[in-house]
C-alpha cells in the first residue's frame, strides 16, 4: 500500500500539504473569532463611555438645580435682612422722636427733622447694601448654575462622541477582520490546489 502525500515547502521547513491546510484553518478561525471579539468590545465601550458621560451629565445637571435654589435662598435671605435692617431704622427713628419730645424740641422741623431724615436715609441705604450683597451671592449661584448646565450639554455631546466613535472603531475592526480572514483564505485555497 502506497500514501500518496504532497509537501510545500517554505523557507527552508517542509510540512504537509495536509498540516498547511489545518493551520491555515485555524489562523482562519482565529482570524474571525478575533474580529468578532473586537467589533463587540468595540460597540461596548462606546456605550460605556456614553453611560458614563450621561452619568456626568445627570450629576451636572442636579448641581445646577442646588446652585439655583442657593440663589433663591440668598435672594429671599437678602429680602429678610433688609427688612430687618428698615425695623431697626424705625426704630431708632422712634428713639430719637422720644428724645427729642422729651427735650422740648419740635421733631417736625428745623435740625430735628433733619436728624431724623437722615437717620432714615441711613438706614434705607443700609437695608438696600445688605440686599444687594445677598443679590450678588445668589448672581454667583446662578452662574455656577449655568456652568454644571453647560457641563452637563459638553458631557452629553462627549457621550454621543464615544458613542459613535465605538461604532467607527467597530467597523473598522470589522473590515480589518475580513481583509485578515480573505488573506489567510487565499493562502489556503493556494495550498490546496
Amino acid at each position: 500500500m502506497c500514501i500518496i502525500t504532497s509537501t510545500v515547502t517554505i523557507g527552508a521547513l517542509s510540512i504537509s500539504a495536509a498540516v498547511a491546510n489545518t493551520m491555515l484553518a485555524v489562523g482562519a478561525i482565529a482570524a474571525v473569532t478575533s474580529t468578532v471579539l473586537g467589533t463587540v468590545s468595540s460597540v461596548q465601550q462606546g456605550k460605556q463611555q456614553q453611560a458614563m458621560y450621561n452619568y456626568q451629565a445627570k450629576v451636572a445637571e442636579e448641581n445646577a438645580k442646588i446652585a439655583n435654589k442657593n440663589a433663591a435662598t440668598e435672594r429671599q435671605t437678602g429680602i429678610e435682612e433688609a427688612r430687618l435692617q428698615r425695623m431697626k431704622t424705625l426704630q431708632a427713628v422712634g428713639s430719637q422722636q422720644a428724645a427729642m419730645a422729651a427735650n422740648g424740641m419740635d421733631v417736625t422741623q428745623g435740625t430735628s427733622l433733619d436728624i431724623i431724615e437722615d437717620t432714615a436715609a441711613m438706614g434705607e441705604l443700609d437695608a438696600l447694601q445688605i440686599q444687594t450683597n445677598y443679590e450678588r451671592k445668589a448672581q454667583s449661584y446662578e452662574a455656577q448654575a449655568n456652568n454644571f448646565n453647560n457641563q452637563a450639554s459638553m458631557d452629553v455631546i462627549a457621550g454621543k462622541n464615544a458613542y459613535t466613535a465605538g461604532q467607527i472603531k467597530a467597523v473598522q475592526t470589522g473590515l480589518n477582520g475580513v481583509s485578515k480572514t480573505v488573506g489567510v483564505a487565499s493562502k489556503w485555497v493556494g495550498f490546496g490546489s
